[in-house]
Parts: C-alpha cells; structure tokens; sequence
C-alpha cells in the first residue's frame, strides 16, 4: 500500500489511523475535537485518498502533528504554532557526532535541493514515481497547489526550488527543501500567523508602534489608483500574446489620443539586433520617437509620441 500525508490526531485516547480512510462523519468528529476547519481535514484526507489510488511501493515519511483540542480558538492555534516550529525545524546532528562539528556539517540532511532537510526524504525519487504530489495538495482558500505557490519565483514567475530556513520562518537558508507533508504543514504554520497577526493589527495593539516610526495610514478611493483597461472585448483574446511579449522585454508601443487619451495605434517591433546582442529595448523606443518626430516635422501636423508600454495591455 502506497503511504503518504498522514495527519495523525487523537481521538479520546486512540489515535486515528490515515484521514483518506474516515468518513465524512469522522472527518466532522476530528474538527469539533480539534478546533481546526473542516475544510483543512477534508483537504488533507483527499490528498491521502489521491496517494493511495497510486500503484507500486513506496515509503513517504509521515509527520505526527497532534492539533490542538483546548476549547480557547486563540490558544489553540497558538499551541499548533508552537508545535508546528518544533516539527518544522532542520534535524540537527548529534552533539556526539563529529561530523556536527565539520563546517557545513551541523544539519543532518542538508544537502541538496531535492531532499528534505528533515526526514531526508528524496524528493526527486518521490516525484519521478507518484507523481508531482506537491500539486496534488491545493489550498482551500485560494484554490492554488503547493506546487504553485512555493515552486515558481514569485516576481518572474519561473520555476524555482523552495529551500527551508534554519528557524522555519526566519534564519539563515538551508540547502534542504520540505518534502509534500512537511511543506503542507508549513503552508498552514504560515496561515495561522498570518491569522493572528491580523487579529492584532484589528486590536490597535501596533497603531503606536507604526506611528513612532513615522508611518500612518492614509485612505485612498481604489478608483484612482486602479489603472483604466479600454481593451476592446474583442481583442482581449490576445492578452497571452501580450504578456509573452512582456516576459521577453518586447516594446510595444501606444500611439494615444491627444484629446480622449485613449490608444488609438498599438505597434510592436520586433529588431533582430535587440535578440542577437541583448540590447536595451529603450534604444529601439528612442529610435521610433525620432522618425516619428521626422514625421511630424515632413507634414506640420502635430503627432502624439509613442508611449512605451510593457504592461502586456493591448
């Protein structure tokens, strides 16, 4: 049998076995002990049920993460936190082991990349026979993977391994990853401080604290900060195409109107000499304002110079 994400809880004095084996009522049970959203047990029990439909033999380290059942929401998600840095944190080597004190030597799995810094799991190995189970697990709230959301750079959006920190959240950065249930676990560790730090900010308890660093809040309508789209519905079929031509630093160009402001002309140009020597797009920009200047002054009408845009609008 295939294992994978066992979220272990107790039960009275039994401890439940694998959540993709409960039934909706024990799964309705487990969240009125726990205090935690059904919508979280319900998640990791689907993602139990997707592993064990896999075929062959594989072992998947398991984490015993014992919510906590105090009857107080606020201390119990406190004491999740509390536990959750306890497991999360990179295995150490033994004080008696000598190589704990070579350099680079203290954490046990910290080697590369592809294996957790805390089971030592491979990863890699894991993938290449289940499947990317990191995208099997989706947030409920956002309806976005693991995979997603920690898996791609979050500025480029390219692909870009997660790497563990010494103290889960802070510290210095590990070689080591998270394999998929330790990574869920930390995906919910930074939920519930997200959770209570909001409920702080809603207290005032850090007006005082922003204003002593000279920082105050000012209300600003949405509408003046949002930026006006007059893409034609016809045209938005060809957004992709757009953004492609943002990610490879494409200019495209907006001839606008004097009187209304809105784009009238959309060029693109594309010059072989900004793909064979990595030139800057401005010069290319500053070359089109020119012979449109050329132009302006060969017919004696005034012409709108060309804006440059790369925000992948049409």
């Amino acid at each position: 049998m295939l294992r994978k994400h066992y979220l272990k809880c107790y039960n009275g004095d039994k401890m439940n076995g694998q959540l993709g084996n409960q039934t909706q009522t024990d799964l309705l049970r487990l969240a009125a002990q726990t205090n935690m959203p059904l919508a979280q047990i319900q998640q990791q029990a689907m993602a139990q049920a997707a592993m064990q439909e896999q075929s062959g033999i594989i072992e998947v380290p398991q984490v015993n993460f014992y919510p906590s059942r105090h009857s107080n929401p606020v201390k119990a998600r406190r004491q999740d936190i509390k536990q959750a840095y306890r497991l999360l944190k990179p295995t150490k080597r033994s004080i008696f082991s000598p190589r704990r004190w070579w350099f680079g030597g203290k954490y046990r799995y910290n080697t590369n990349t592809m294996r957790c810094c805390i089971d030592g799991c491979d990863v890699e190995n894991l993938i290449r026979l289940a499947g990317n189970i990191y995208d099997q697990i989706v947030d409920e709230e956002t309806g976005k993977s693991l995979w997603s959301l920690y898996f791609h750079n979050p500025v480029t959006g390219e692909p870009e391994a997660f790497v563990a920190q010494e103290n889960v959240t802070s510290g210095r950065k590990q070689r080591g990853t998270y394999c998929p249930e330790h990574l869920h676990l930390y995906h919910m560790l930074t939920k519930w401080e997200r959770e209570e730090e909001a409920e702080q900010e809603s207290k005032g308890g850090t007006l005082k604290a922003k204003l002593k660093k000279g920082v105050s809040i000012v209300a600003v309508p949405i509408n003046t900060i949002k930026k006006k789209d007059n893409t034609p519905p016809t045209l938005t079929k060809y957004q992709p195409f757009f953004e492609m031509l943002k990610q490879d630093n494409i200019p495209v160009t907006h001839f606008a109107n004097s009187a209304t402001g809105a784009n009238d002309l959309v060029m693109i140009v594309f010059d072989m000499r900004q793909f064979q020597n990595n030139g800057n797009a401005r010069l290319l920009f500053d070359a089109l304002a020119i012979h449109q200047m050329q132009q302006q002054v060969a017919t004696n009408q005034p012409m709108p110079l060309p804006t440059e845009s790369n925000d992948g609008s049409v």
